[in-house]
């Protein structure tokens, strides 16, 4: 299940690999668990801001969100 409008809401802006823009959602556990997200949800969340990052058309650089997710996923 993606995270709804409320979950993503409660994410702090530091939550995001680019913060100004509440761009790709890389929640550490602690974030996520003050937003209500579950583990799974958290993980997949994760995956897929690595995924929007391999396409060509995104903002930012692939190798920043793969740095970010990577990093907080072992948070």
């Amino acid at each position: 299940m993606a995270l709804t409008a409320k979950q993503r809401a409660k994410l702090p802006d530091s939550a995001f690999v680019y913060p100004a823009a509440r761009k790709y959602p890389a929640p550490t556990k602690t974030q996520a668990r003050k937003a209500g997200i579950s583990e799974s949800q958290r993980q997949r969340t994760l995956a897929s801001a690595r995924a929007y990052g391999a396409r060509s058309t995104t903002m930012g650089s692939a190798a920043r969100i793969n740095a970010v997710t990577s990093k907080r996923a072992k948070r």
